[in-house]
Protein backbone atom coordinates (compact mmCIF):
# COMPACT_ATOMS: atom_id res chain seq x y z
CA UNK A 1 0.00 0.00 0.00
CA UNK A 2 1.44 3.64 -1.13
CA UNK A 3 2.69 5.96 1.92
CA UNK A 4 2.76 2.67 4.49
CA UNK A 5 6.79 3.47 5.99
CA UNK A 6 8.69 0.37 7.40
CA UNK A 7 9.16 2.54 10.28
CA UNK A 8 5.13 2.55 10.86
CA UNK A 9 5.15 -1.19 10.42
CA UNK A 10 8.18 -1.42 13.54
CA UNK A 11 5.87 1.01 15.67
CA UNK A 12 2.80 -1.05 15.30
CA UNK A 13 4.38 -4.32 15.69
CA UNK A 14 6.30 -2.87 19.09
CA UNK A 15 3.05 -1.61 20.11
CA UNK A 16 1.92 -5.56 20.21
CA UNK A 17 5.22 -6.30 21.79
CA UNK A 18 6.83 -8.07 19.28
CA UNK A 19 10.02 -6.36 17.85
CA UNK A 20 11.32 -7.19 14.80
CA UNK A 21 15.00 -5.66 14.23
CA UNK A 22 15.64 -7.66 10.93
CA UNK A 23 15.39 -5.00 7.60
CA UNK A 24 15.05 -8.20 5.48
CA UNK A 25 11.47 -9.02 7.40
CA UNK A 26 10.70 -5.38 8.13
CA UNK A 27 10.45 -4.50 4.23
CA UNK A 28 8.92 -8.40 3.81
CA UNK A 29 6.02 -6.44 5.78
CA UNK A 30 6.04 -3.85 3.50
CA UNK A 31 5.87 -5.57 0.26
CA UNK A 32 2.68 -7.07 2.21
CA UNK A 33 1.13 -3.88 2.58
CA UNK A 34 1.83 -2.88 -0.98
CA UNK A 35 0.50 -6.49 -2.39
CA UNK A 36 -2.66 -6.18 -0.62
CA UNK A 37 -3.53 -2.71 0.07
CA UNK A 38 -3.84 -2.56 3.53
CA UNK A 39 -1.87 -0.13 6.22
CA UNK A 40 0.57 -0.56 9.51
CA UNK A 41 -2.11 -1.55 11.81
CA UNK A 42 -3.86 -3.86 9.34
CA UNK A 43 -0.74 -5.89 8.91
CA UNK A 44 0.94 -5.75 12.31
CA UNK A 45 -3.24 -7.21 13.68
CA UNK A 46 -2.73 -9.69 11.31
CA UNK A 47 0.49 -11.31 12.62
CA UNK A 48 -0.31 -10.93 15.86
CA UNK A 49 -3.27 -13.00 15.56
CA UNK A 50 -1.35 -15.46 13.32
CA UNK A 51 1.22 -15.36 16.21
CA UNK A 52 -1.16 -16.36 19.07
CA UNK A 53 -2.88 -19.15 17.04
CA UNK A 54 0.32 -20.62 16.43
CA UNK A 55 0.75 -20.32 20.36
CA UNK A 56 4.35 -18.80 18.87
CA UNK A 57 5.34 -15.58 20.40
CA UNK A 58 9.28 -15.27 20.27
CA UNK A 59 10.29 -12.57 17.83
CA UNK A 60 13.24 -14.92 16.78
CA UNK A 61 10.46 -16.91 15.15
CA UNK A 62 9.52 -14.63 12.45
CA UNK A 63 11.49 -15.87 9.01
CA UNK A 64 11.02 -15.46 5.38
CA UNK A 65 9.66 -18.68 5.52
CA UNK A 66 7.17 -18.20 8.23
CA UNK A 67 6.72 -15.36 6.78
CA UNK A 68 5.02 -16.79 3.60
CA UNK A 69 3.04 -19.22 5.98
CA UNK A 70 1.50 -16.18 7.02
CA UNK A 71 0.80 -14.43 3.83
CA UNK A 72 -1.01 -18.22 2.88
CA UNK A 73 -2.95 -18.49 5.99
CA UNK A 74 -3.92 -14.81 6.75
CA UNK A 75 -3.09 -12.41 3.88
CA UNK A 76 -4.38 -14.48 0.60
CA UNK A 77 -8.00 -13.68 1.14
CA UNK A 78 -7.70 -10.38 1.64
CA UNK A 79 -7.05 -9.57 -2.47
CA UNK A 80 -9.52 -8.45 -3.61
CA UNK A 81 -10.16 -5.19 -6.24
CA UNK A 82 -9.18 -2.02 -4.30
CA UNK A 83 -7.38 0.91 -5.63
CA UNK A 84 -4.20 2.08 -2.74
CA UNK A 85 -4.32 5.49 -1.78
CA UNK A 86 -2.61 7.33 0.62
CA UNK A 87 -4.59 7.51 4.04
CA UNK A 88 -3.27 11.04 4.90
CA UNK A 89 -5.71 13.75 4.39
CA UNK A 90 -6.40 15.16 0.36
CA UNK A 91 -8.37 13.66 -1.94
CA UNK A 92 -5.68 13.10 -4.70
CA UNK A 93 -4.98 9.37 -4.13
CA UNK A 94 -8.74 8.32 -3.09
CA UNK A 95 -10.61 5.75 -4.28
CA UNK A 96 -14.49 5.96 -5.00
CA UNK A 97 -16.89 5.87 -2.21
CA UNK A 98 -18.04 2.40 -3.48
CA UNK A 99 -14.55 1.47 -2.85
CA UNK A 100 -14.50 2.51 1.29
CA UNK A 101 -17.70 1.50 2.39
CA UNK A 102 -19.14 -0.60 4.74
CA UNK A 103 -19.74 -4.43 3.02
CA UNK A 104 -22.65 -3.93 0.99
CA UNK A 105 -25.51 -6.75 1.15
CA UNK A 106 -28.80 -7.37 -0.64
CA UNK A 107 -31.73 -4.53 0.79
CA UNK A 108 -35.54 -5.11 -0.21
CA UNK A 109 -36.83 -2.28 -2.05
CA UNK A 110 -39.31 -1.73 0.42
CA UNK A 111 -36.51 -1.07 3.13
CA UNK A 112 -36.89 2.34 5.04
CA UNK A 113 -33.36 3.10 4.91
CA UNK A 114 -29.87 2.39 3.38
CA UNK A 115 -27.12 0.66 5.10
CA UNK A 116 -25.05 3.08 3.59
CA UNK A 117 -25.81 6.69 3.37
CA UNK A 118 -25.50 7.76 -0.19
CA UNK A 119 -24.12 11.03 0.33
CA UNK A 120 -20.38 11.57 -0.74
CA UNK A 121 -17.92 10.25 2.11
CA UNK A 122 -15.84 13.11 3.66
CA UNK A 123 -12.42 12.10 2.18
CA UNK A 124 -10.60 13.03 5.31
CA UNK A 125 -12.53 10.36 7.39
CA UNK A 126 -10.89 7.42 5.38
CA UNK A 127 -8.35 5.55 6.01
CA UNK A 128 -6.73 2.53 3.70
CA UNK A 129 -9.51 -0.08 4.69
CA UNK A 130 -12.04 2.33 5.11
CA UNK A 131 -11.48 3.37 8.50
CA UNK A 132 -9.14 5.92 10.17
CA UNK A 133 -6.08 4.87 11.26
CA UNK A 134 -5.60 3.22 14.35
CA UNK A 135 -2.42 3.81 16.18
CA UNK A 136 -0.02 3.45 19.49
CA UNK A 137 1.37 7.09 19.53
CA UNK A 138 5.07 6.59 21.76
CA UNK A 139 4.14 9.67 24.15
CA UNK A 140 5.96 8.36 26.70
CA UNK A 141 9.07 6.42 26.61
CA UNK A 142 8.40 2.72 26.98
CA UNK A 143 11.05 -0.03 28.03
CA UNK A 144 11.27 -2.18 24.68
CA UNK A 145 10.82 -5.91 25.43
CA UNK A 146 13.99 -7.92 23.95
CA UNK A 147 13.69 -10.70 21.98
CA UNK A 148 12.58 -13.83 24.08
CA UNK A 149 13.63 -17.28 24.31
CA UNK A 150 12.92 -20.52 26.31
CA UNK A 151 12.29 -19.37 29.77
CA UNK A 152 14.81 -21.37 31.30
CA UNK A 153 17.32 -19.60 28.45
CA UNK A 154 15.69 -16.70 29.33
CA UNK A 155 18.11 -13.42 30.04
CA UNK A 156 17.90 -10.13 31.78
CA UNK A 157 16.06 -11.35 34.64
CA UNK A 158 14.61 -9.19 37.38
CA UNK A 159 15.60 -6.23 34.72
CA UNK A 160 13.00 -3.02 35.55
CA UNK A 161 11.72 -2.47 32.13
CA UNK A 162 9.37 0.21 32.77
CA UNK A 163 9.27 2.76 35.86
CA UNK A 164 6.61 5.38 37.14
CA UNK A 165 6.99 8.06 39.24
CA UNK A 166 11.07 7.11 39.85
CA UNK A 167 12.03 10.07 40.56
CA UNK A 168 9.02 11.43 42.74
CA UNK A 169 10.34 12.80 45.94
CA UNK A 170 7.75 11.54 48.38
CA UNK A 171 9.03 8.14 50.54
CA UNK A 172 7.53 5.30 49.61
CA UNK A 173 8.61 2.75 52.65
CA UNK A 174 5.71 0.43 53.06
CA UNK A 175 3.38 0.57 56.04
CA UNK A 176 4.50 -2.06 58.76
CA UNK A 177 0.77 -3.14 59.76
CA UNK A 178 -1.00 -5.72 57.94
CA UNK A 179 -3.54 -5.42 55.22
CA UNK A 180 -6.95 -4.85 55.61
CA UNK A 181 -8.89 -6.80 52.48
CA UNK A 182 -12.58 -6.23 51.86
CA UNK A 183 -14.63 -7.08 48.93
CA UNK A 184 -17.01 -4.47 47.11
CA UNK A 185 -20.16 -4.87 48.19
CA UNK A 186 -21.67 -5.70 44.15
CA UNK A 187 -19.31 -7.95 43.86
CA UNK A 188 -20.46 -11.37 42.61
CA UNK A 189 -19.93 -14.36 45.05
CA UNK A 190 -20.78 -17.54 43.64
CA UNK A 191 -21.59 -19.00 40.84
CA UNK A 192 -25.02 -18.62 38.87
CA UNK A 193 -26.64 -20.12 35.97
CA UNK A 194 -25.70 -19.34 32.30
CA UNK A 195 -26.54 -19.41 28.54
CA UNK A 196 -30.47 -19.25 29.55
CA UNK A 197 -30.37 -14.91 28.88
CA UNK A 198 -33.83 -14.72 26.29
CA UNK A 199 -33.09 -11.98 23.79
CA UNK A 200 -35.94 -9.76 25.33
CA UNK A 201 -33.63 -10.16 28.64
CA UNK A 202 -30.33 -9.57 27.35
CA UNK A 203 -32.76 -6.12 25.11
CA UNK A 204 -33.80 -4.73 28.42
CA UNK A 205 -29.95 -4.81 30.04
CA UNK A 206 -28.80 -3.57 26.82
CA UNK A 207 -30.84 -0.39 27.11
CA UNK A 208 -30.86 0.02 31.03
CA UNK A 209 -27.38 1.00 29.91
CA UNK A 210 -28.58 4.03 27.96
CA UNK A 211 -30.98 5.06 30.28
CA UNK A 212 -28.59 5.13 33.03
CA UNK A 213 -25.95 6.77 30.96
CA UNK A 214 -28.62 9.46 29.70
CA UNK A 215 -29.59 10.76 33.84
CA UNK A 216 -25.62 11.40 33.73
CA UNK A 217 -25.86 13.57 30.86
CA UNK A 218 -28.80 15.23 31.58
CA UNK A 219 -27.94 16.47 35.34
CA UNK A 220 -24.74 17.53 33.85
CA UNK A 221 -25.59 19.10 30.69
CA UNK A 222 -29.02 20.46 32.39
CA UNK A 223 -31.15 19.44 29.81
CA UNK A 224 -35.22 18.22 31.06
CA UNK A 225 -35.24 15.31 27.80
CA UNK A 226 -33.69 13.69 24.84
CA UNK A 227 -34.21 14.37 21.24
CA UNK A 228 -36.55 12.05 19.78
CA UNK A 229 -34.16 11.06 16.44
CA UNK A 230 -37.71 9.62 14.63
CA UNK A 231 -38.71 13.50 14.17
CA UNK A 232 -36.98 16.09 11.99
CA UNK A 233 -35.97 18.69 13.76
CA UNK A 234 -33.79 22.06 12.45
CA UNK A 235 -32.60 23.16 15.65
CA UNK A 236 -30.42 21.22 17.77
CA UNK A 237 -31.13 18.98 20.26
CA UNK A 238 -29.21 16.85 22.38
CA UNK A 239 -29.59 12.93 21.59
CA UNK A 240 -28.70 9.98 23.62
CA UNK A 241 -27.95 6.32 22.41
CA UNK A 242 -25.71 3.57 22.11
CA UNK A 243 -22.94 3.67 19.06
CA UNK A 244 -23.69 1.22 16.87
CA UNK A 245 -22.24 -0.10 13.00
CA UNK A 246 -24.59 -0.11 10.38
CA UNK A 247 -23.21 -3.75 9.11
CA UNK A 248 -20.70 -6.24 10.35
CA UNK A 249 -17.43 -4.97 10.04
CA UNK A 250 -15.32 -2.37 11.76
CA UNK A 251 -16.60 0.83 12.21
CA UNK A 252 -15.70 4.23 9.91
CA UNK A 253 -16.89 7.31 8.87
CA UNK A 254 -19.81 6.32 7.09
CA UNK A 255 -21.02 3.33 9.01
CA UNK A 256 -21.94 4.57 12.28
CA UNK A 257 -25.35 4.74 13.48
CA UNK A 258 -27.05 6.17 16.96
CA UNK A 259 -29.09 3.32 18.81
CA UNK A 260 -31.32 5.20 21.09
CA UNK A 261 -33.33 3.93 23.93
CA UNK A 262 -37.14 2.53 24.00
CA UNK A 263 -38.00 5.43 26.32
CA UNK A 264 -37.12 8.63 24.29
CA UNK A 265 -37.19 6.86 20.58
CA UNK A 266 -38.45 3.48 20.98
CA UNK A 267 -35.26 1.99 20.10
CA UNK A 268 -34.74 4.02 16.88
CA UNK A 269 -31.54 3.76 14.56
CA UNK A 270 -30.32 5.91 12.32
CA UNK A 271 -27.12 6.85 11.08
CA UNK A 272 -24.75 9.85 12.18
CA UNK A 273 -23.12 12.46 9.87
CA UNK A 274 -19.57 13.30 11.64
CA UNK A 275 -18.17 15.99 9.22
CA UNK A 276 -18.08 18.93 11.35
CA UNK A 277 -16.10 17.16 14.17
CA UNK A 278 -13.10 18.20 14.91
CA UNK A 279 -11.99 15.27 16.82
CA UNK A 280 -13.72 12.16 18.13
CA UNK A 281 -13.15 7.90 19.79
CA UNK A 282 -15.81 6.21 18.96
CA UNK A 283 -16.75 2.05 19.49
CA UNK A 284 -19.46 -0.17 19.10
CA UNK A 285 -21.24 0.04 22.23
CA UNK A 286 -20.38 3.49 23.41
CA UNK A 287 -23.31 5.32 25.25
CA UNK A 288 -22.84 9.39 23.95
CA UNK A 289 -24.92 11.95 24.19
CA UNK A 290 -24.69 14.10 20.59
CA UNK A 291 -25.32 17.85 20.00
CA UNK A 292 -27.55 17.34 16.49
CA UNK A 293 -29.82 18.54 14.30
CA UNK A 294 -32.14 15.78 12.05
CA UNK A 295 -33.57 18.21 8.73
CA UNK A 296 -34.59 15.48 6.97
CA UNK A 297 -35.22 12.17 9.16
CA UNK A 298 -32.29 10.21 6.97
CA UNK A 299 -28.87 11.26 9.34
CA UNK A 300 -28.43 12.92 12.04
CA UNK A 301 -25.89 15.88 11.10
CA UNK A 302 -23.51 16.31 14.75
CA UNK A 303 -22.41 19.37 15.63
CA UNK A 304 -20.79 18.33 19.38
CA UNK A 305 -19.89 14.77 20.84
CA UNK A 306 -20.48 14.27 24.48
CA UNK A 307 -18.69 11.03 25.06
CA UNK A 308 -16.37 12.51 28.02
CA UNK A 309 -19.01 11.90 30.75
CA UNK A 310 -18.02 12.72 34.30
CA UNK A 311 -16.52 10.26 36.54
CA UNK A 312 -16.72 9.58 39.87
CA UNK A 313 -13.37 10.84 41.58
CA UNK A 314 -11.50 7.95 44.06
CA UNK A 315 -12.88 8.69 47.94
CA UNK A 316 -10.04 10.19 49.62
CA UNK A 317 -8.73 8.52 52.67
CA UNK A 318 -8.28 10.32 55.71
CA UNK A 319 -4.72 7.45 57.00
CA UNK A 320 -1.17 8.27 56.11
CA UNK A 321 -0.07 4.75 54.93
CA UNK A 322 2.07 3.27 52.41
CA UNK A 323 0.66 -0.11 50.66
CA UNK A 324 2.64 -2.45 48.80
CA UNK A 325 1.83 -5.18 46.06
CA UNK A 326 2.98 -7.16 43.49
CA UNK A 327 0.27 -7.83 40.41
CA UNK A 328 0.89 -10.33 37.95
CA UNK A 329 -1.17 -12.03 35.15
CA UNK A 330 -1.20 -15.41 33.72
CA UNK A 331 -0.22 -17.80 32.27
CA UNK A 332 2.07 -19.10 35.12
CA UNK A 333 2.89 -22.37 32.83
CA UNK A 334 4.86 -21.52 29.56
CA UNK A 335 3.46 -23.13 26.18
CA UNK A 336 4.47 -26.62 24.85
CA UNK A 337 4.82 -27.27 29.07
CA UNK A 338 3.44 -28.61 32.46
CA UNK A 339 5.87 -27.01 34.75
CA UNK A 340 5.03 -24.07 36.63
CA UNK A 341 8.63 -22.73 37.35
CA UNK A 342 7.60 -19.04 36.05
CA UNK A 343 4.70 -19.47 39.31
CA UNK A 344 8.01 -20.36 41.42
CA UNK A 345 9.88 -18.15 40.59
CA UNK A 346 7.38 -15.24 41.45
CA UNK A 347 7.16 -16.64 44.54
CA UNK A 348 10.95 -16.47 45.58
CA UNK A 349 10.46 -12.36 44.61
CA UNK A 350 7.37 -12.35 46.85
CA UNK A 351 9.04 -14.27 49.71
CA UNK A 352 11.61 -11.40 49.34
CA UNK A 353 9.65 -8.49 49.41
CA UNK A 354 7.16 -9.39 51.24
CA UNK A 355 4.55 -6.96 50.17
CA UNK A 356 0.83 -6.08 52.06
CA UNK A 357 -1.01 -7.84 49.36
CA UNK A 358 0.14 -9.56 45.94
CA UNK A 359 -2.65 -10.19 42.96
CA UNK A 360 -2.29 -13.06 40.98
CA UNK A 361 -4.47 -13.17 37.68
CA UNK A 362 -5.43 -16.21 35.87
CA UNK A 363 -5.31 -17.88 33.69
CA UNK A 364 -3.61 -20.74 36.23
CA UNK A 365 -4.50 -23.73 34.04
CA UNK A 366 -4.43 -22.55 30.70
CA UNK A 367 -6.73 -24.05 27.78
CA UNK A 368 -5.07 -22.30 25.28
CA UNK A 369 -1.51 -24.42 26.26
CA UNK A 370 -1.60 -27.62 24.27
CA UNK A 371 -0.07 -29.57 26.73
CA UNK A 372 -2.66 -28.76 29.71
CA UNK A 373 -5.69 -29.23 27.11
CA UNK A 374 -3.93 -32.77 26.64
CA UNK A 375 -2.75 -33.27 29.94
CA UNK A 376 -4.07 -36.79 31.55
CA UNK A 377 -3.61 -35.34 34.72
CA UNK A 378 -7.24 -33.55 35.95
CA UNK A 379 -7.40 -29.59 35.40
CA UNK A 380 -8.69 -29.10 39.37
CA UNK A 381 -5.35 -30.92 40.62
CA UNK A 382 -3.06 -29.04 38.78
CA UNK A 383 -4.73 -25.55 40.13
CA UNK A 384 -4.43 -27.40 43.90
CA UNK A 385 -0.82 -28.02 43.18
CA UNK A 386 -0.38 -24.42 42.44
CA UNK A 387 -2.14 -23.31 45.45
CA UNK A 388 -0.30 -25.34 47.93
CA UNK A 389 2.91 -23.80 46.09
CA UNK A 390 1.00 -20.31 47.24
CA UNK A 391 0.26 -21.01 50.41
CA UNK A 392 3.36 -22.19 51.46
CA UNK A 393 5.59 -19.08 50.33
CA UNK A 394 3.04 -17.09 51.80
CA UNK A 395 1.94 -19.00 54.81
CA UNK A 396 4.58 -17.13 57.45
CA UNK A 397 4.14 -13.31 55.82
CA UNK A 398 1.70 -10.54 56.42
CA UNK A 399 1.31 -10.78 52.84
CA UNK A 400 -2.31 -12.05 51.70
CA UNK A 401 -2.85 -13.42 48.33
CA UNK A 402 -5.23 -12.37 46.11
CA UNK A 403 -6.92 -14.36 43.19
CA UNK A 404 -8.55 -13.40 40.18
CA UNK A 405 -9.93 -15.38 37.33
CA UNK A 406 -9.82 -16.30 33.79
CA UNK A 407 -12.14 -17.51 30.91
CA UNK A 408 -8.94 -19.07 29.58
CA UNK A 409 -8.86 -21.03 33.43
CA UNK A 410 -9.60 -24.79 31.85
CA UNK A 411 -11.61 -26.08 35.20
CA UNK A 412 -13.77 -22.43 35.87
CA UNK A 413 -16.98 -21.46 34.36
CA UNK A 414 -16.51 -19.69 30.73
CA UNK A 415 -18.92 -16.70 31.50
CA UNK A 416 -18.56 -12.79 31.99
CA UNK A 417 -18.92 -11.82 34.69
CA UNK A 418 -17.11 -14.81 35.78
CA UNK A 419 -17.81 -16.10 39.94
CA UNK A 420 -14.76 -16.45 41.92
CA UNK A 421 -12.38 -20.07 41.71
CA UNK A 422 -13.62 -22.42 43.77
CA UNK A 423 -11.46 -22.34 46.52
CA UNK A 424 -11.96 -23.22 50.65
CA UNK A 425 -10.42 -20.08 52.23
CA UNK A 426 -10.82 -21.80 55.74
CA UNK A 427 -8.11 -24.34 54.06
CA UNK A 428 -5.72 -21.87 53.07
CA UNK A 429 -5.78 -20.09 56.65
CA UNK A 430 -7.19 -16.70 54.98
CA UNK A 431 -4.41 -16.62 53.48
CA UNK A 432 -5.42 -16.61 49.96
CA UNK A 433 -9.31 -15.64 49.08
CA UNK A 434 -10.82 -15.01 45.36
CA UNK A 435 -12.43 -12.27 43.57
CA UNK A 436 -14.58 -12.78 40.85
CA UNK A 437 -13.78 -10.98 37.36
CA UNK A 438 -14.27 -8.04 37.14
CA UNK A 439 -13.40 -7.57 41.02
CA UNK A 440 -13.70 -4.53 42.99
CA UNK A 441 -11.64 -4.69 46.65
CA UNK A 442 -10.69 -1.98 49.32
CA UNK A 443 -6.94 -2.29 50.71
CA UNK A 444 -6.29 0.14 53.83
CA UNK A 445 -9.90 2.07 52.38
CA UNK A 446 -7.70 2.03 49.28
CA UNK A 447 -10.09 1.16 45.81
CA UNK A 448 -8.76 -1.38 43.79
CA UNK A 449 -10.30 -2.94 40.46
CA UNK A 450 -8.97 -5.25 38.09
CA UNK A 451 -9.90 -7.62 35.17
CA UNK A 452 -8.60 -10.30 33.16
CA UNK A 453 -10.53 -10.03 29.94
CA UNK A 454 -8.19 -8.21 27.25
CA UNK A 455 -10.49 -4.89 27.33
CA UNK A 456 -7.70 -2.95 25.76
CA UNK A 457 -6.80 -5.30 22.46
CA UNK A 458 -10.62 -5.91 21.80
CA UNK A 459 -11.26 -1.74 21.68
CA UNK A 460 -8.16 -0.76 19.80
CA UNK A 461 -9.20 -3.38 17.33
CA UNK A 462 -12.72 -1.72 17.25
CA UNK A 463 -11.90 2.33 18.17
CA UNK A 464 -12.67 4.39 15.04
CA UNK A 465 -10.28 7.73 16.03
CA UNK A 466 -10.21 11.09 13.83
CA UNK A 467 -7.87 12.72 13.91
CA UNK A 468 -5.17 9.16 13.23
CA UNK A 469 -2.46 9.22 15.39
CA UNK A 470 -3.58 11.74 17.60
CA UNK A 471 -3.18 12.01 21.76
CA UNK A 472 -1.69 8.95 23.84
CA UNK A 473 -3.98 5.71 22.79
CA UNK A 474 -3.52 3.84 25.86
CA UNK A 475 -5.12 6.69 27.79
CA UNK A 476 -7.44 7.03 25.81
CA UNK A 477 -8.18 3.24 25.24
CA UNK A 478 -8.41 3.12 29.19
CA UNK A 479 -10.51 6.18 30.02
CA UNK A 480 -13.52 4.66 28.06
CA UNK A 481 -13.58 2.24 31.01
CA UNK A 482 -13.72 5.20 33.50
CA UNK A 483 -16.12 7.22 31.09
CA UNK A 484 -18.85 4.38 30.67
CA UNK A 485 -18.30 3.19 33.93
CA UNK A 486 -17.71 -0.34 33.17
CA UNK A 487 -15.09 -3.01 33.11
CA UNK A 488 -16.31 -4.26 29.26
CA UNK A 489 -18.50 -1.46 27.78
CA UNK A 490 -17.94 -3.03 24.12
CA UNK A 491 -20.75 -4.67 21.92
CA UNK A 492 -21.04 -6.72 20.47
CA UNK A 493 -18.05 -8.19 22.65
CA UNK A 494 -14.95 -9.70 21.06
CA UNK A 495 -15.58 -13.26 19.90
CA UNK A 496 -14.73 -15.53 23.01
CA UNK A 497 -15.66 -13.23 25.31
CA UNK A 498 -19.03 -14.56 26.74
CA UNK A 499 -21.03 -11.98 28.35
CA UNK A 500 -23.98 -12.29 30.42
CA UNK A 501 -25.32 -8.92 30.24
CA UNK A 502 -28.30 -9.34 32.98
CA UNK A 503 -25.54 -10.00 35.30
CA UNK A 504 -23.10 -7.38 33.79
CA UNK A 505 -25.94 -4.76 34.82
CA UNK A 506 -25.49 -5.87 38.30
CA UNK A 507 -21.35 -6.96 38.70
CA UNK A 508 -19.71 -5.82 35.98
CA UNK A 509 -19.80 -1.76 36.43
CA UNK A 510 -17.57 0.27 37.55
CA UNK A 511 -19.09 1.94 40.69
CA UNK A 512 -16.80 4.79 41.62
CA UNK A 513 -12.70 5.39 40.27
CA UNK A 514 -10.76 2.84 41.47
CA UNK A 515 -7.05 4.62 43.04
CA UNK A 516 -5.66 1.36 41.48
CA UNK A 517 -7.21 -0.19 37.90
CA UNK A 518 -5.07 -3.43 36.55
CA UNK A 519 -5.84 -4.46 32.98
CA UNK A 520 -4.06 -6.90 31.72
CA UNK A 521 -3.21 -7.09 27.68
CA UNK A 522 -1.66 -9.01 25.20
CA UNK A 523 -0.67 -5.34 24.37
CA UNK A 524 2.93 -3.82 25.48
CA UNK A 525 2.78 -3.05 29.52
CA UNK A 526 2.54 0.72 30.35
CA UNK A 527 1.76 2.90 33.74
CA UNK A 528 -1.11 5.77 32.95
CA UNK A 529 -2.35 8.12 35.26
CA UNK A 530 -6.07 8.62 33.92
CA UNK A 531 -8.80 10.79 35.92
CA UNK A 532 -7.58 10.24 39.16
CA UNK A 533 -6.41 6.72 38.62
CA UNK A 534 -3.74 4.82 38.41
CA UNK A 535 -3.89 1.93 35.34
CA UNK A 536 -1.59 -0.89 35.05
CA UNK A 537 -1.11 -3.06 32.42
CA UNK A 538 1.63 -5.19 34.01
CA UNK A 539 1.69 -7.55 30.90
CA UNK A 540 1.85 -11.47 31.13
CA UNK A 541 4.02 -13.94 33.12
CA UNK A 542 4.82 -15.92 30.28
CA UNK A 543 4.67 -15.60 26.73
CA UNK A 544 4.45 -17.85 24.76
CA UNK A 545 7.47 -20.47 25.88
CA UNK A 546 9.40 -17.52 26.99
CA UNK A 547 9.54 -15.01 29.94
CA UNK A 548 7.37 -12.20 30.63
CA UNK A 549 6.98 -9.19 32.86
CA UNK A 550 4.83 -8.74 36.35
CA UNK A 551 4.41 -5.38 38.48
CA UNK A 552 5.38 -3.93 42.00
CA UNK A 553 3.20 -1.17 42.82
CA UNK A 554 3.50 1.30 45.84
CA UNK A 555 0.28 3.46 46.93
CA UNK A 556 1.24 6.21 49.74
CA UNK A 557 -1.93 8.50 50.99
CA UNK A 558 -1.02 11.75 52.58
CA UNK A 559 -2.80 14.39 53.87
CA UNK A 560 -5.50 12.73 51.95
CA UNK A 561 -3.50 13.09 48.39
CA UNK A 562 -2.71 9.86 47.10
CA UNK A 563 0.41 8.93 44.62
CA UNK A 564 1.71 5.96 43.04
CA UNK A 565 5.29 4.16 42.28
CA UNK A 566 5.18 1.25 39.94
CA UNK A 567 7.74 -0.76 38.44
CA UNK A 568 7.32 -3.24 35.41
CA UNK A 569 9.93 -6.05 36.09
CA UNK A 570 10.78 -9.53 33.65
CA UNK A 571 10.83 -12.26 35.53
Amino acid sequence: MLGVTVKEIEEELLDLDIEVKDANILQKFKDFCDIYNIDANKISCEYFSFNAKSKINEVVDITLERLQQFEQEKLKHLREARKPFDPIEGTENLPDCASVGTPKRAVPLSSKRNLTPDAPINKRFVSAIGSPSVAYPQSQSLSVSQPSCKYAERGNRSEVVLTYNKDGASDFTPTSAPPSISMSEVSLREPYRYMFESLRERAASLDEVICRTGDLLMETLGVTEFMDTRRTSVDPQVAIGRICCDSEGHLNSNSVVLQGSMDTCGGHVIPLDLSKLDSYSLFPGQIVGLECTNPNGSKLLVSKLYADIPVQLPAPVETDQVVEAIVCCGPYIPDQSEDFQPLLDLLEVIKDCEPHFVLLIGPFVDMQNPRIDQSAEPHERIFESMLKEIYEAVENLKTEVVLLPSQRDAHENFVYPQPPYTIDERLWNGKIRSLPDPGEMKINELLFGATSSDILLHLGKEELSFPPRSGDRFSRLSSHLLTQRSFYPLYPPSVGQNIDYEHQEKHGLITRTPHLLILPSDVIYFVREVKGCTIVNPGRLTKGSGAGTYSKISLKTENGVTSSKVEIVRI
